[in-house]
């Protein structure tokens, strides 16, 4: 039975870092897209985020399977938990890239447009983040999930001087409102990426040390706090 499960869980971890993998190239397609105002990359990456969804769906009906049937205990049931958790911000980060793309496509049509240079340094923080959270994952490696949750900070910082930088120039009277209300958004897109990365993080931790503010899933937080008595 434990080896058994030991497979699943192993399964489980791979499939992950299967739908991370794909997570992460969306991401790095779409700066691309945004660095080079390229409209088919764009479609391309909202196209991909329904492979994303379904892998998700799949991992999703697979952790509530070990939970139900294979009677994991304590650590097990971390990982299943924590299992959950990320793939839902991993799903996120795609749907954020999918969105960046859309409105990609929008600033497209307008050829005399120059995004703030931050915006870029922004979104490879941001890549980094996911790309660094995911690898922390496959690894189990803490140093880094905790190294990932102190970047965030970078990120808001840039964050907060992008969105200074827009509402300026909106007061300054400029013309290009919808232009600038566009990258304001594709900037939060971008710092949400980034939280979503440290909350990946922060369930890599927790699977390990179980240690986390707290669990969304009553039912296990029940049987983990049972099983830790």
């Amino acid at each position: 039975m434990r080896s058994h499960l030991e497979r699943s869980l192993q399964e489980l971890r791979d499939e992950i870092g299967r739908m991370g993998g794909l997570v992460e190239e969306s991401v790095e397609k779409t700066i691309i897209a945004l660095r080079e105002m390229n409209e088919d990359l764009a479609k391309e990456i909202i196209t991909r985020d329904d492979e994303i969804d379904n892998i998700e769906t799949k991992i999703e009906k697979n952790c509530l399977s070990l939970f139900a049937l294979q009677q994991p205990i304590a650590r097990d049931l971390r990982i299943i938990g924590s299992s959950l958790k990320m793939i839902t911000d991993l799903e996120r980060i795609a749907d954020h890239s999918a969105d960046i793309s859309e409105l990609t496509i929008r600033l497209a049509k307008n050829k005399a447009v120059k995004l703030n240079p931050a915006i870029y340094i922004m979104a490879d923080k941001a890549r980094s983040m996911v790309s660094r959270s995911i690898d922390s994952f496959i690894k189990q490696d803490m140093n880094t999930a905790q190294a990932v949750c102190k970047s965030d900070d970078e990120v808001d910082d840039l964050f907060n001087e992008i969105i200074l930088d827009v509402v300026n120039q909106i007061k300054a009277g400029s013309q290009e409102v919808e232009l600038l209300i566009d990258i304001m958004f594709i900037v939060k897109y971008f710092e949400r990426m980034a939280d979503h990365a440290t909350n990946i993080s922060e369930w890599v931790v927790y699977s390990e040390t179980g240690s986390h503010g707290h669990l969304q899933h009553p039912e296990l937080h029940a049987r983990i706090s049972e099983e830790n008595e």
